[in-house]
Parts: structure tokens; sequence; C-alpha cells
């Protein structure tokens, strides 16, 4: 019997290629690593991100936080304003190009899962989220 972990590094490897390789991913910002990417999109599914919420989703510290909440304004990925109520609390926003990036990317990826999942029945849909989110809380 195939291990897992091996099934599971073979359906990644794959989902990731047919991801990777799709003409409707975006390529606005080829320079922006795997772990901007990662940042970016926490970012992006944050509401009202602040450096403190950014440190924390990323589970980084917050010196580290600020360092990349500096790059990525210097680079133009993100505007930082400060709140209308408590001045001492600067909100951060994502460039209208970096969004439309990350909606962009996200509804591809949500399109190659649905194709990768399309071979289980409704139950076994449903089955599999239920053991996916509970690994995901667990990691």
């Amino acid at each position: 019997m195939e291990r897992i972990s091996q099934i599971f590094s073979e359906l990644y490897d794959k989902v990731l290629i047919k991801y990777q390789n799709s003409p409707a991913r975006s390529t606005a910002f080829p320079e922006m690593s795997a772990n901007d990417e990662h940042y970016i999109d926490l970012l992006y599914t944050l509401k009202n991100a602040t450096g403190t919420s950014f440190a924390i989703a990323a589970k980084i510290s917050k010196p580290a936080a600020t360092r990349i909440i500096q790059r990525f304004i210097a680079a133009g990925y993100l505007t930082k304003h400060p709140s209308k109520q408590d001045k001492r609390i600067s909100y951060l926003t994502l460039t209208k190009a970096v969004r439309n990036h990350c909606r962009k990317n996200y509804q591809l990826f949500d399109s190659v899962f649905l194709e990768c999942t399309a071979a289980l029945t409704k139950e076994e849909q449903a089955q599999l989220q239920l053991l996916l989110r509970k690994i995901n809380q667990k990691i």
C-alpha cells in the first residue's frame, strides 16, 4: 500500500504544475518570490491589516513584519495609511494591481482544484474537505 505522504506529494506536485503552467495564471509580478507570494496572500485575506495583525498571521516577529512591509511599500505592492480614529494605528492596503493579481490566482487555483476533485462524488468532496480542515488546524 502506498504511503499517504507519497500520495500527498504526488498530488501536490501535479496540482502545482497544473497551476503554474496555466496560461490563466497572473504573471504581473514575476519578481515576487514564493515567500513574497505567501505574505501577499496573507495580506490579501486579512481584513483591515496592520503590522501587528500581519506579524501574527505570518507567525513572524514584529521587526521582521516591519521589514517585509517596508520592502513591499518600496516595491509598490502595498500602501500604508493611518486610521481615522486612532493615528497610532496604520492600515496596510495592497495596491489595485496586486489585489487583481491575487484575485486572478485565487480564481485559477479554485478552477484547478475543482478540476482535480471532479473525480469525487459530492459526499467524498465533503469528506475530503472535513479531513483537510482537520489537518490544516493541526499545522
